[in-house]
């Protein structure tokens, strides 16, 4: 052996192993590592250092394992951050802390859901009233049913589209190109009180400077923005981190359809009467700072 003088010999009975770093107990008897744990926990030593389970102050005492069974002990103490005990290494990811029980996970997260749930009520009420809004206005008199019904009639002659798309599932609208790629002035709305009543609108079912188009009623607003520039020939970059966005709106009050949800069907604007069958739209560039200071209950208009 080349360092015969180094270490000393574990006084456990039947290990005698030489350890360059022992542990000595307070009886004065020598002990490797695994063996000296052995010792504490064995009780035949009064001097030995007494295992606790928490709030020990010093490296002298010995930490216990609080899994049943378990008789390991250790000199640094590892709580669990669930229960406060000290665990083993071996045990330190147990199975065995008490869960939050049912009740009381469904009070927290119908604490933490609440005032979700107030702003998603608000919302559903201002966009409501926005839809409210046009639809009466375009109930208003005979003349403007009957050009909604001649301006749908000639989107549907002259419309254009993925031939794809089966006939059952196509809906038409007359879609303006913006002039330019400069992003539009816009005001925001979040209370109801700010809107606008429209008291009568008049249509011309005249589609002049605008194009006939038809898209699927299962397609996302997303993938119809997208299909409605490649038919018309517009520069989309809705793909990208910066630069304007493309936004749908309706022509007749400048509102913005979902400007941060792209995910909704058209199907589904459809049925809650946010888009019509024949309804004139314009597609516009909108600054994307803009957008994202919007919040999920803001509802946006051009200027």
């Amino acid at each position: 052996m080349e360092f015969p003088t180094l270490g000393e010999h574990c006084q456990y009975p039947n290990c005698n192993q030489t350890d360059f770093l022992p542990l000595q107990c307070k009886c004065a008897k020598v002990f490797c590592r695994v063996h000296f744990n052995e010792h504490c926990l064995s009780g035949d030593c009064e001097l030995a250092p007494e295992p606790k389970a928490v709030n020990l102050k010093n490296d002298d005492q010995i930490y216990r394992c609080s899994e049943k069974g378990c008789r390991k002990g250790n000199l640094h103490e590892m709580l669990c951050a669930k229960c406060n005990k000290h665990y083993c290494i071996e045990h330190r990811f147990h199975p065995t802390c008490p869960e939050i029980d049912d009740e009381t996970m469904a009070t927290k997260i119908e604490q933490f859901e609440a005032p979700r749930k107030q702003f998603a009520e608000a919302n559903k009420h201002l966009q409501e009233k926005i839809t409210e809004n046009i639809r009466k206005a375009l109930q208003s008199s005979a003349k403007v049913k009957t050009a909604s019904k001649i301006q749908l009639m000639r989107i549907k002659q002259k419309a254009i589209g993925p031939k794809s798309i089966p006939v059952s599932d196509r809906v038409y609208f007359a879609v303006t190109k913006p002039k330019s790629m400069e992003p539009k002035a816009v005001k925001v709305i979040q209370d109801a009180n700010n809107l606008s009543d429209i008291e009568s609108v008049s249509l011309d079912p005249d589609l002049k400077d605008s194009v006939p188009l038809f898209i699927s009623s299962k397609w996302s607003l997303g993938r119809a923005i997208d299909t409605i520039c490649d038919s018309c020939n517009i520069k989309n970059d809705n793909n990208k981190m910066a630069g304007p966005k493309l936004r749908l709106f309706r022509q007749l009050d400048k509102y913005c359809v979902y400007p941060l949800k792209m995910d909704v069907e058209i199907g589904d604007l459809i049925q809650k009467e946010i888009l019509l069958e024949g309804d004139k739209l314009l597609i516009e560039y909108i600054d994307s700072e803009i957008l994202s200071s919007l919040n999920d209950y803001s509802q946006l208009f051009l200027s």
